[in-house]
């Protein structure tokens, strides 16, 4: 149970950040526009944009974790079903309070911290499920349902007891906390940090990166926080130019593409089919990769406090350190540049920065190289986690996926969840019926279909079978998974070709071939050239098939297939309307039906024992309506005796079921042709052509 709540909370944090990927996203145009202006010289106006672009940026990496309290703290309150507008404001309130976010000081002015999502999280949680808490305590003691009070006003006041008691609680943990800080214990437990005013330059660096790397993976502009922090340690000059330049070259060599050196993830997804489903991330985050630019990346996939990157993340960056370092080492190259826009593009960058050396480069693309190959695996687990059928089945169970459950009041959400918890089954049993398939071939079976009265063969249903690489022929089981995945014109084309080839087969043995039926699904008989194709070949092998279209299909698409059904009766072939009284049939929907057969749903004529007598009158009842309309009745799923003198007793014209003849090979069925075949010209029982 604490797993699954672990796996609920996490999926509804991810959801709180892909709910800031449009801030984000407006956020990199905004300074990336500004860097590209700032590399050309236009003018004054030109200057004013570019700090309106650093403002705006500075603006977002301080609201961040604002817009993450915001968002979690309405997903939380929806998933509680609390009043969602009063729980965001009062949460807003504590993590202020708690964080130090914002505050008034004693001259009125609004005095500010560089808060991180570290401290935003925490604080949201913690404040909704306290909130939550205490409103299950306090409900409905200071407004009770009445009606003079609209249910919105009540849930909203009802929140001020649990309201108030959050936020006391709030303050006196600030209270607390102020008070351990400025314990003399705490400055001892700090002491040690100020070792860092002594070490060297390259331990200053790795510790530079070490914090910033951190930070970042926390929600926290990391380079802000690393030098804040080795400021805060005297002035430590971070930024300054040492013999390796620091700066230019922690922005060349160590953030490729951005922090954590992301550069080459979205083009490992797009060229790695195992990581599809992050492909719409990495379109758009290309174009920011090459100036730098992150965010994206970190929000959508996520990276942030995502446990599957900690450790790339954080990797990568020390191991390109480690490489440039050696070849600088080596002599291969050297930093001559100052200073370089850390928005400037891999590879001209290390070109740039190091005076024009093709080794600089060289190493660069070693180091792109090399996170590629760090972070593909970590990549295919994350894919794996957000793909894989049987994980997120039961991650998104009946009972485990918390954002699923009967209190949410928007349709349009519980639509999509359930549209999602839907795909989710449809690529397990994609998946299934895929590994099933891979070794074999299609094959057709044929049904016997006989005139009810004599019980001579009258014609045969194909039907479509796999037969496996062992000989094993599989029921059709997998025709819904490949009808769910958009097949269905594939497999109405595959049986075409195989039934085509069968009869030329029969044909050249000069059997008489007795009419043959094939179910059509809409999406083929809409294919106007598919349906062209196959009247040549039908025409070319002189030979004329029982098309056999669902009622519900053709009932709902009436008018598209209208002039098909026409078309392909004219060229000789009947219509045959499938599983008739299944459960979408309407007595009115008979008289749109421009067909020539009805072949009723077993159901009618196979009805429960305790309804014998009233699935009697059903069954003849359907049947003389059928006849007074002019069509020729089938009567399916006979499998009994007693069945067989049913459906003779109301009148069936053609029967077909198991104790008629189950399913066979074709080989099979030819035997069945002599001597009690019938031509495909002259028949039986003649087809009740509708007026």
């Amino acid at each position: 149970m604490l797993n699954s709540a672990v796996k609920a909370n996490f999926l509804i944090l991810r959801e709180a950040f892909t709910a800031l990927l449009p801030v984000v996203i407006i956020m990199n145009s905004v300074v990336l526009l500004s860097g590209l202006i700032s590399w050309f010289s236009v003018g004054e106006f030109a200057n004013l944009l570019v700090s309106q672009g650093n403002e705006v940026s500075r603006l977002f990496f301080f609201l961040i974790p604002l817009f993450l309290n915001i968002s979690l703290s309405t997903l939380i309150a929806k998933e509680k079903n609390l009043d969602q507008i009063g729980t965001t404001l009062i949460t807003m309130v504590c993590f202020f309070r708690a964080a130090s976010f914002l505050n008034i000081n004693d001259s009125a002015e609004i005095v500010s911290f560089h808060g991180s999502v570290l401290t935003s999280i925490p604080c949201t949680w913690a404040a909704v499920y306290l909130l939550h808490y205490l409103s299950q305590r306090f409900r409905h003691q200071l407004v009770k349902p009445t009606g003079d009070i609209s249910p919105r006003l009540r849930s909203t006041l009802n929140l001020l007891i649990p309201g108030l008691l959050t936020i006391l609680s709030f303050e006196l943990f600030r209270y607390l906390s102020q008070q351990i800080v400025h314990t003399e214990v705490f400055s001892q437990l700090t002491e040690p940090f100020s070792y860092i005013r002594s070490l060297g330059t390259i331990q200053k660096l790795l510790v530079y990166k070490a914090i910033a790397l951190t930070t970042w993976f926390i929600g926290l502009h990391g380079d802000h926080t690393a030098e804040g922090f080795f400021r805060i340690l005297h002035e430590v000059p971070v930024g300054d130019p040492y013999s390796i330049r620091l700066k230019s070259f922690q922005d060349v060599f160590a953030n490729i593409g951005g922090a954590g050196s992301t550069f080459v993830i979205p083009f490992l997804i797009l060229l790695k089919n195992k990581t599809a489903p992050f492909k719409a991330i990495a379109r758009l985050s290309i174009p920011f990769s090459i100036f730098n630019i992150n965010e994206i990346l970190l929000f959508g996939l996520p990276i942030l406090l995502n446990p599957i990157f900690l450790i790339p993340f954080i990797a990568v960056s020390f191991i390109n350190i480690a490489i440039a370092l050696i070849a600088i080492h080596l002599g291969l190259f050297s930093i001559t540049v100052d200073s370089l826009n850390w928005m400037t593009p891999p590879i001209y960058s290390a070109y740039a920065i190091s005076g024009g050396s093709i080794a600089a480069v060289c190493t660069q693309l070693l180091c792109i190289f090399i996170d590629g190959c760090i972070y593909l695996p970590f990549l295919t687990i994350a894919a794996r986690q957000h793909n894989a059928p049987t994980q997120l089945q039961s991650l998104i169970g009946e009972d485990a996926y918390c954002l699923i459950n009967e209190e949410i009041l928007h349709r349009q959400e519980r639509q999509f969840i359930s549209s999602q918890k839907r795909h989710i089954s449809q690529k397990a049993a994609a998946q299934q019926v895929l590994k099933q398939l891979q070794n074999g071939h299609f094959i057709l079976y044929y049904q016997p279909k006989v005139e009810a009265v004599s019980l001579r063969l009258i014609g045969i249903e194909s039907l479509l079978r796999f037969k496996t690489f062992q000989g094993e022929v599989l029921p059709p089981t997998f025709l819904p998974v490949l009808y769910e995945q958009g097949l269905s014109k594939f497999v109405d084309k595959k049986v075409i070709d195989l039934v085509f080839e069968q009869v030329q087969k029969w044909q050249t043995q000069n059997l008489q071939v007795p009419p043959i039926s094939i179910n059509f699904d809409k999406d083929f008989l809409l294919d106007p050239q598919a349906v062209s194709d196959f009247i040549t070949r039908s025409q070319k092998h002189s030979i004329n098939f029982y098309i056999e279209i669902t009622e519900h299909t053709y009932t709902v698409e009436i008018k598209a297939l209208a002039a098909v059904v026409e078309r392909l009766r004219q060229a000789g072939h009947y219509i045959s309307i499938d599983d008739f009284g299944a459960g979408y049939s309407s007595l009115t929907s008979l008289l749109s039906l421009k067909a020539d057969e009805i072949k009723l749903d077993r159901g009618l004529v196979a009805s429960p024992s305790q309804e014998a007598l009233r699935g009697q009158v059903l069954l003849a009842a359907s049947v003389k309506l059928c006849h007074d309309l002019g069509f020729t009745v089938v009567a399916e799923g006979i499998e009994t005796p007693e069945q067989l003198r049913l459906a003779q007793r109301c009148g069936a014209d053609i029967l077909q079921g198991y104790y008629l003849g189950r399913p066979m090979s074709a080989k099979s069925v030819s035997r069945l042709f002599y001597p009690n075949a019938v031509s495909n010209k002259k028949q039986s029982v003649q087809p009740r052509r509708y007026a």
